[in-house]
């Protein structure tokens, strides 16, 4: 029986070829990062509805609400006061204390009295 050589003993063939480009990192990274995606949750009408009624009263009472926005990698709560909404640009702007903030009503999937207890 003949000896084989080391490449082949183990883990030998692979010893030479660890090294990865750096073009390869970044496509493994990308890859990774797009395995955490969601996808956008389509909303009923029926909801569209709920939506709009408690932006609706949001902005009436200018109470503080909790507006949920779509993320790809995670939903977003802020809170922060109606101020406006834009029915032809479909756009709801929230007043928080730091910012003013323009939130595309398609990125909203929940909205909400704000109650600090919670």
């Amino acid at each position: 029986m003949a000896i084989r050589g080391k490449k082949l003993r183990g883990n030998g063939i692979w010893e030479a070829s660890r090294m990865m480009l750096p073009e390869h990192k970044s496509a493994i990274r990308t890859h990774r990062t797009r395995l955490g995606e969601r996808a956008r949750p389509e909303l009923d009408e029926q909801r569209l509805e709920e939506l709009e009624a408690a932006l609706a009263e949001a902005l009436e009472s200018g109470a503080p609400t909790a507006v949920t926005t779509f993320g790809a990698y995670g939903d977003e709560t802020v809170v922060g006061v109606v101020g406006k909404i834009d029915p032809i640009e479909r756009y709801v702007k929230l007043t928080t204390a730091e910012e003013t903030a323009w939130i595309p009503f398609a990125d909203i999937v929940h909205a909400a009295p704000w109650r600090p207890d919670r």
